[in-house]
């Protein structure tokens, strides 16, 4: 699979995972059960750390990408 593949999917699932904690949020704020809040608190900073680590990961496979390209280029 190439590298620019490899970071759409990446950046897919960043999409997704930022979404889907923006719905947390709305939920804790609505929230008035503590327990049930502390619960959403600590899901959505999961879900953060699994959000920062696509992101970096679709950064580092866009920039293999390009330095492929750039290689392939330079060698034709």
């Amino acid at each position: 699979m190439k590298y620019d593949v490899w970071a759409k999917e990446y950046e897919r699932q960043t999409a997704c995972l930022r979404e889907y904690i923006l719905n947390l949020k709305q939920q804790k704020k609505q929230c008035r059960i503590v327990k049930k809040s502390e619960e959403l608190a600590e899901r959505i900073s999961s879900l953060y750390n699994m959000y920062l680590e696509c992101k970096h990961t679709a950064t580092m496979l866009r920039q293999r990408a390009e330095r492929e390209e750039y290689y392939e280029s330079v060698s034709e």
